[in-house]
């Protein structure tokens, strides 16, 4: 009865962790999570009022498929803005979240059977979104010490004859690692060369420390017909807009109208009231009210970077984006985030949903939750380690 895709997908294996951490609550035990990946700060007063006013105002409508047009002007300013790269308006298209831009690009860019370069560790979904194409995920291992990220000597080495592009992420979910400029130059000259697509998805871009946001379209500068170059962002991390399902991509020309058509048929468009409400994002006092937020972001970045060593737990990359840390586990990291969840109180994510190779050793953590709560967390996690 079923068919092949849906026995192929896999469920996420965090949410059965996350069920047992609710049941906890529920039973009147203190549980703090360091597992979600969604910031903590709830959506910016600004954008909320813009939302309320256009529910009250009824602006509620199908709008066009590719997104509001002042919306996608909106997206195009920022580009210019932030990162001085002229992307025309008409080559960003507004989307149902993050989620239905990767999925729309897949189904863009892949013919069955096609290879797809995926990072492990990496996304959990992205090999989903291949598999949806009738694609071929094709993995590449990436090493700790080079920070979990790839260059094109990386990419080059696992390329098979049926290979027709890559999917990357910086900053990267779960390791909350970037790439650096100079990696992704010459990933972009290699993938040219061999004439492959590539994804990149810069979800969690405006959340990094240490150096400004930065963006492939910096190296690249807006894609061109016949550059097989897509870019995915979102409303959902930055701005803290999770629930409201809004992202955006930056497509070629030559691919506008194609992803038109799979965005008539699959979504037909984004949340209108979503939309109008994200108008609001680009407004100085929201970002200003999100700067303040990164900040915080960046203060708990460095003490769960000292707090975790000295509870036991080794950090061996060097996080500098997003809101996670992905380390060594004591143990088997799925029955250890269960001895945590169940000895502690402390929720966090085995390594099994980002990693085939090496998820049984790692564990991902989430910083986006209050800063006494991850002293709180250090301090039971340390304990713990200790009897044990």
């Amino acid at each position: 009865m079923l068919s092949h895709l849906a026995k192929l997908i896999e469920p996420f294996h965090v949410m059965e962790l996350v069920k047992q951490a609710d049941l906890l609550e529920q039973q009147g035990r203190s549980i703090i999570h360091l597992s979600i990946g969604e910031p903590d700060f709830g959506v910016p007063e600004p954008v909320l009022q813009a939302h309320q006013r256009a529910l009250r105002d009824g602006k509620t409508r199908y709008t066009p498929a590719l997104g509001l047009p002042a919306l996608r002007e909106a997206v195009a300013h920022h580009y210019l803005h932030t990162f001085h790269v002229k992307v025309p308006a008409e080559q960003v298209v507004i989307t149902a979240g993050g989620s239905a831009a990767l999925l729309y690009a897949c189904l863009a860019l892949i013919n069955p059977e096609q290879g797809v370069l995926l990072t492990d560790p990496g996304y959990p979904c992205n090999k989903t979104f291949v598999m949806a194409a009738q694609g071929i995920p094709q993995f590449v291992p990436l090493e700790e010490h080079k920070n979990f990220q790839p260059a094109w000597s990386d990419l080059a080495q696992h390329w098979q004859s049926n290979t027709a592009g890559a999917v990357l992420a910086t900053p990267s979910n779960p390791t909350g690692t970037q790439i650096d400029p100079k990696a992704m130059q010459g990933i972009l000259a290699g993938l040219a060369a061999r004439r492959g697509f590539l994804i990149v998805d810069e979800i969690y871009q405006s959340l990094c420390y240490g150096t400004p946001a930065r963006s492939v379209l910096q190296l690249s500068g807006a894609p061109s017909t016949g550059q097989a170059l897509v870019v995915i962002n979102s409303f959902s991390k930055y701005f803290g807009m999770t629930g409201l399902r809004l992202g955006w991509m930056v497509v070629p020309p030559d691919l506008v109208a194609p992803v038109e058509r799979l965005a008539q048929n699959l979504s037909i468009c984004p949340s209108a009231p979503a939309q109008w409400a994200a108008l609001a994002c680009f407004e100085p006092d929201t970002l200003s009210l999100c700067e303040l937020r990164r900040q915080e972001f960046e203060r708990r970045r460095d003490f769960m970077l000292k707090a975790l060593p000295k509870a036991g737990i080794a950090v061996n990359s060097s996080p500098d984006g997003a809101f996670y840390l992905y380390t060594q586990s004591p143990y088997n990291s799925d029955q250890y985030c269960k001895d945590l969840l169940e000895g502690a109180g402390v929720c966090a994510i085995p390594g099994k949903d980002f990693s085939r190779m090496h998820g049984a050793n790692m564990m991902r953590w989430s910083y986006a939750n209050a800063l006494d709560r991850l002293e709180e967390a250090m301090h039971r996690l340390q304990q713990f380690n200790t009897r044990a």
